[in-house]
């Protein structure tokens, strides 16, 4: 099984609802940023990305040079004259191509420009992406075992509790039935570490399935007794950052452009453009030599007029979607920035509770060792410490989970961006 412990002992002070005294640091706790990008970049997800990138590319080449082609005719036929019977052997051959006029040329220059700008925030939000769900399995990994190593700890607590009554059990200072109650708790501990040591094993295999290019080590990373920072700008200054930065956000801004491009080159190709060419005939069997310029024009109506209209039409919307997405992700910022300042305050608080609950389970355990307690009295009391020190351990956890996926869509941290 590909499993290891992440996470371990996350122990945070009451200080964490006083002011920080240095900006948070969320990659600190995450796998390094190399391998994080070297994982994302082996996916096949990106591997897709980069072929839509490069397909975009060469589509932004052909806005540019435009799609016009040369054409080559070749007419092939015989005159007969009837009055001499002679049979004369005639050909023509053209060479003809449309040419952009009435500003469409510069027009496709700057469409292939802002398809170039799509290739590249295309290919940024596909790696931003990807970088967001590995962070979100590396997360239910961490929680995973974070869970498992409580089950441990519950199974040793138990196990211990279980040593004790078997002693007082043989000085005839507590019952049969006592004894019994302690072993069904060790019973029950254990039942509880095999499925969570199942759900760490279904953990694994979804973060490591799906990025097998992450390391797997046993090592134990330890969240120290310390001040969890705050972010030195204010939330107005870093959602504008964010608005900024978004990628999704930043396709349909380029998208809404590309749109009014089109819209323009729409209302200009009401103008048709004409087909210039050069030919050359041979007739009479060679007696008559013939060159010459051709010129051709379609002549425009209601369809061109009606693309035009509709491409316009489409600008708007894309503007509008601009404006509603800016307004949602907006909102959802002001949610992710209320959810990490919450758990960041109640993760204080619930520390100490698990802290004080320890204190009590400490003390139950010695006054149970001098039979001044029950022992299930003391089952409880431990079982409800061992409890409270997980919820806080796991809403820690989701703390750092708020901090990083925060400094994630602010590029903080994982800003893999061309």
């Amino acid at each position: 099984m590909k499993a290891h412990t992440l996470l371990n002992g996350w122990v945070l002070l009451g200080l964490l609802g006083l002011p920080a005294v240095a900006a948070p640091n969320a990659q600190a706790y995450l796998p390094a940023e190399a391998v994080v990008k070297e994982a994302l970049l082996a996916s096949p997800g990106m591997q897709s990305a980069r072929a839509q990138k490069e397909a975009l590319n060469l589509r932004a080449q052909t806005l540019r040079t435009g799609s016009a082609e040369f054409t080559l005719r070749a007419n092939l036929q015989q005159r007969r004259v009837p009055a001499s019977q002679e049979r004369l052997n005639e050909h023509t051959l053209s060479l003809e191509r449309p040419v952009r006029l009435w500003g469409k040329s510069a027009v496709d220059g700057q469409l292939s420009d802002k398809t170039l700008a799509l290739a590249e925030v295309a290919y940024n939000d596909a790696m931003h992406e990807a970088s967001r769900e590995l962070m979100k399995l590396w997360f239910v990994h961490a929680q995973a075992a974070l869970a498992e190593r409580h089950a441990r700890q519950q199974v040793s607590s138990a196990t211990q509790i279980h040593q004790l009554a078997q002693a007082r059990f043989k000085q005839g200072e507590i019952a049969h039935m006592d004894l019994e109650l302690s072993q069904a708790e060790v019973q029950r501990a254990q039942a509880a570490q095999q499925i969570a040591q199942a759900e760490l094993a279904n953990a694994a295999t979804g973060l490591f399935g799906r990025y097998p290019g992450l390391p797997v080590s046993s090592s134990q990373q330890i969240i120290h007794a310390q001040v969890m920072g705050d972010f030195a700008e204010s939330q107005a200054a870093l959602k504008q950052v964010f608005l900024k930065e978004n990628h999704e956000l930043n396709l349909l801004r380029i998208e809404a452009e590309r749109l009014q491009l089109w819209a323009e080159r729409a209302r200009l190709d009401r103008l048709p453009d004409p087909t210039v060419g050069v030919y050359s005939a041979r007739d009479r069997g060679g007696a008559e030599q013939v060159t010459g310029l051709s010129l051709s024009m379609p002549l425009s109506g209601s369809v061109r007029q009606n693309a035009a209209q509709a491409t316009l039409a489409d600008a708007q919307a894309a503007a509008d979607k601009v404006r509603r997405l800016q307004q949602q992700l907006s909102a959802e910022f002001d949610q992710w920035w209320t959810g990490f300042h919450s758990k960041r305050a109640a993760s204080a608080q619930l520390q100490l509770a698990a802290d004080t609950q320890k204190s009590a389970a400490d003390k139950s355990r010695k006054a149970y060792a001098l039979g001044e307690h029950s022992l299930f009295e003391m089952l409880m009391i431990a079982r409800t410490a061992q409890e409270q020190q997980f919820a806080a351990s796991r809403l820690q956890l989701e703390m750092l989970e708020s901090l990083a996926l925060l400094q994630l869509e602010l590029h903080q941290i994982w800003d893999f961006d061309l």
